[in-house]
């Protein structure tokens, strides 16, 4: 791909054992160039990644400063719908998917090394110039075959480095990528682990909350009621369930009532005279409550 560091064509250096001085020129203007492209080309690519590296550290930071500042705001102001501490949730929440988007995706390390790389690639290039240079300075105008052989090596040795720091920074990107990518799912089953539990969990909830209770009222001297009659309603919060009358019996039963919170009046005539109580009364699933309700004499 033309986005890619490209090999050069096989052209591009030929030795020609006649011209030794121009093929040593040849050789060191193939390697240097070759260098030279691939400082270029990390420099050019970095600028995207420092881009959206710069990007989304600023708003990761202007996130999660405004998480801190919303709801000061919505205190001085009295801007109730700011004071919800759901909005700072929000906002770190979503300061916290910008630092993984840049994790999962490597802006920020990329950029570290691709400057890293070119950096280091330079610095190679600059000492082979300087060996090169004392090297020829030492060989002069007719290089004997040993002081050719030992440029050669020399140019062989910077060209290998060169390689070896691009070989490097992919290595490095692929550790990241497959470290990055089996975190993500090692992230990814337990949030849908989590999910799950947590569905099963409000889905028991549910469940359970669904599943009746029942109420069995006991009114220890309901035998005090003239003709040891009572009368006993219950109600909820909207609407009266039961209203019905009870003689000879201390007790009476209500049952597959919706757990929640009712209200019981107990009710009779004693010596003549009204006598009434009434209590709250909360009935859990699957439990028989079994309130005590006497009447006052």
């Amino acid at each position: 791909m033309a986005n890619d560091i490209q090999a050069a064509a096989a052209e591009s250096f030929t030795w020609n054992s006649s011209d030794a001085a121009a093929s040593l020129q040849a050789l060191v203007k193939y390697v240097e160039t070759q260098a030279q492209e691939s400082v270029a080309w990390y420099w050019k690519n970095k600028r995207s990644k420092s881009f959206f590296s710069q990007w989304i550290v600023f708003l990761a930071v202007a996130l999660t400063s405004g998480a801190a500042i919303v709801p000061i705001v919505g205190q001085i102001w009295h801007y109730d719908l700011l004071k919800n501490s759901l909005w700072a949730s929000l906002l770190v929440g979503l300061a916290a998917a910008m630092l993984a988007l840049d994790k999962a995706f490597g802006f920020s390390s990329g950029w570290t090394r691709y400057v890293m790389t070119a950096t280091n690639i330079r610095k190679a290039l600059e000492e082979f110039r300087m060996d090169w240079a004392a090297l020829i300075a030492k060989a002069g105008a007719n290089p004997s075959p040993d002081q050719i052989e030992a440029l050669i090596a020399r140019a062989k040795e910077f060209r290998i480095a060169v390689e070896g720091l691009v070989l490097q920074e992919t290595k490095d990107w692929v550790t990241e990528f497959q470290n990055n990518v089996a975190q993500l799912e090692k992230d990814v089953t337990a949030q849908l682990a989590a999910l799950k539990a947590q569905n099963e969990k409000a889905a028991q909830a549910r469940d359970a909350v669904s599943r009746p209770g029942s109420i069995q009222l006991t009114v220890p001297n309901a035998d005090k009621a003239d003709n040891a009659a009572i009368r006993i309603k219950l109600e909820d919060a909207a609407s009266a369930i039961a209203d019905e009358a009870v003689t000879g019996s201390k007790s009476w039963v209500r049952l597959s009532l919706t757990p929640g919170h009712y209200r019981l009046t107990v009710s009779a005539s004693i010596g003549g005279k009204p006598s009434s109580t009434t209590a709250a009364v909360i009935v859990k699933p699957d439990e028989v409550s079994q309130p005590q309700i006497a009447l006052p004499l």
